[in-house]
């Protein structure tokens, strides 16, 4: 999108693109949950001390919640830090194919990481009180989670 007349979105809808995504593949591991728990088991993935059901559960509310956060433009470059550092650990368990899977997601966190948000107006910002803030991220984040669902559960 450089050097067009939609240069202006094309960060935009990066964000939106990973938030959304990472959105999506937690209300998957939510309808589906016996895939993800077939590779916890099968590569014998630590779960902290959770039950593998509830694991997967909980993995999939915090990917859910760092996507939306993504979408919605609060904790940016953090959260694209923390979430590259959890991909490099996995790499420990997966190895290659793990790089591989996720190459497309490695680059785009570490282009969030330079770039912060710098080109990138997020949504967040169109309230200029902390309280109009809270409100918009919480009913957002209700409305974008049962529309996930509803989706999902819909055409799935």
């Amino acid at each position: 999108m450089g050097k067009t007349k939609w240069e202006t979105a094309g960060f935009p809808i990066l964000y939106l693109g990973t938030g959304l995504s990472l959105c999506w593949v937690a209300v998957e591991k939510w309808v589906y949950p016996f895939m993800t728990t077939d590779i916890i088991q099968r590569h014998n993935v630590p779960t902290f001390g959770f039950p593998p059901d509830l694991f997967v559960v909980l993995s999939a509310f915090i990917e859910f919640v760092v996507g939306y956060l993504l979408v919605v433009g609060i904790l940016n470059g953090l959260l694209a830090v923390v979430v590259t550092m959890l991909f490099i650990l996995t790499t420990t368990i997966f190895g290659y194919t793990e790089v591989v899977g996720h190459g497309i997601i490695h680059i785009v966190l570490l282009i969030f990481i330079i770039e912060g948000i710098s080109f990138y107006n997020p949504p967040v910002k169109m309230h200029k009180t902390r309280l109009d803030q809270m409100i918009f991220v919480f009913l957002n984040f209700l409305f974008v989670l049962s529309t996930f669902l509803l989706i999902y559960y819909r055409f799935a």
